[in-house]
């Protein structure tokens, strides 16, 4: 209850102070981290809501994932797959452009052979999250850089496929053109990053284009 109540309040502080809050980052975002791995779903959701609000108030998403690049090997499993549903949420909320994930996907391959087996379920399905912002920028550099566990390739492309065929790839996996190395975060302010209704119109253009 502590826990639940102390996130709840700085949630409300990070709300209030926006930019000002930014001297407290260094001490507040390892702890609220560690909860993310706490056994209360309560908890866990109220830290991911603070890390979400952090980053529309007082640090961008991509500073947020440098910080956050120990939490990927944490010692508590809960913590490596709680790290990458908040990726998925990132870039569901600001855009493929707000997030280096150049920088984050050797750690996401990495967890496909985790011991947890919801870590390495967490690694998949958010390599596919990512893939429907990327496309196949990212199979490519999965290709060429990384070392998929080979269990995991087969179901990964058809996932892929499966993504592309169907349509769900967003304009940002087929309008930005660049090479791998292309997946990284746009130039921004101190709090950029696409919110959410840039991306609400990136699905509206889609949608269109279908029509």
């Amino acid at each position: 209850m502590v826990a639940l109540n102390g996130l709840e309040l700085m949630t409300f502080l990070v709300e209030r102070m926006k930019d000002d809050f930014r001297p407290y980052l260094s001490s507040v975002i390892p702890v609220v981290t560690d909860r993310l791995g706490d056994s209360k779903d309560a908890v866990r959701e109220k830290a991911q809501l603070l890390l979400s609000t952090l980053m529309e108030n007082s640090i961008t998403p991509n500073n947020m994932f440098e910080r956050l690049l120990p939490a990927f090997s944490h010692k508590n499993g809960k913590v490596r797959e709680e790290v990458m549903t908040c990726l998925q949420n990132t870039l569901n909320n600001h855009g493929a452009t707000s997030v280096t994930v150049s920088r984050l996907v050797p750690h996401i391959v990495k967890l496909l052979s985790d011991p947890t087996s919801l870590v390495r379920d967490c690694a998949f399905n958010t390599l596919i999250e990512c893939y429907k912002h990327y496309g196949d920028r990212l199979r490519a550099d999965l290709s060429k850089k990384h070392n998929i566990p080979p269990a995991r390739l087969p179901a990964l492309m058809t996932r892929f496929d499966d993504v592309r065929d169907t349509g769900l790839l967003l304009p940002s996996a087929t309008s930005v053109t660049g090479p791998p190395e292309g997946l990284v975060a746009g130039r921004q302010g101190e709090k950029g990053g696409k919110r959410k209704g840039d991306l609400g119109r990136e699905r509206e253009k889609m949608g269109k284009e279908k029509g």
